[in-house]
């Protein structure tokens, strides 16, 4: 008969049976105390950028985007030939136009361009003028031959970095085109001109023999950047 003191090689009844089946899964336990919030790892690598989006729609009323600064003005007006301008300082130093392309009439008052070259702003604001003229020195041409200039003036006064220049060699020598650009802030009522800038006179008569079109011999393209408060 096996004893509890007999050693196991020597007692038959020892011998250990076949594992019994797993008994059934018990109820799960009461959810433990969450331990303390670990310390936050590095940050990742940037991801690739994504892809642009489609350009957005400009609202007629602000289309500089300076959220309500901006301006829908402009003007775009021209001369012809003949004309013939007077040395600096004289009445008739002024670029005269009669021609209108396109223009934001309740912005400018025209009246006077053809008469005085006047050009008067309506509205506060800051513009940016492209201009050009073509020309040559007014016979009987002095000797050296001189240079021609002109220049923008806004109520008498000279517009800083608007003085350009050209040069003919000769009286039988056809016209030369100058031209420029000039950022300016302007009050209401400002009045710009296009001015012979030398002291001598200047035609404005091109060669146009074999020209079918009629010539352009001065503009001036005047868009509004920014509207004043």
């Amino acid at each position: 008969m096996c004893q509890e003191t007999s050693h196991k090689k020597d007692c038959c009844c020892c011998i250990q049976g076949p594992q019994g089946p797993a008994g059934l899964q018990g109820p799960q336990g009461v959810q433990g105390v969450p331990g303390a919030q670990g310390i936050m790892g590095p940050a990742g690598a940037q991801g690739p950028q994504g892809l642009q989006g489609p350009p957005g729609v400009c609202d007629p009323s602000d289309c500089t985007g300076g959220g309500g600064s901006g301006c829908v003005s402009y003007a775009n007006v021209w001369a012809q030939p003949p004309q013939v301008l007077g040395p600096f300082g004289t009445p008739t130093d002024a670029v005269l136009f009669q021609n209108i392309n396109a223009i934001t009439a309740a912005d400018f008052d025209l009246t006077q361009m053809s008469t005085l070259g006047e050009i008067k702003f309506l509205k506060a604001g800051t513009y940016r003028i492209a201009y050009a003229a073509e020309a040559k020195v007014s016979q009987p041409i002095p000797v050296p031959v001189p240079s021609y200039s002109f220049g923008l003036w806004k109520n008498a006064v000279l517009v800083p970095g608007s003085t350009i220049s050209g040069y003919t060699q000769a009286p039988s020598d056809d016209t030369l085109e100058v031209n420029g650009e000039v950022i300016i802030d302007v009050l209401a009522n400002d009045i710009l001109k296009l001015r012979n800038a030398s002291s001598n006179g200047i035609d404005m008569t091109p060669n146009t023999v074999g020209i079918v079109f009629p010539v352009t011999v001065a503009y001036l393209c005047i868009f509004c950047l920014k509207k004043s408060a």
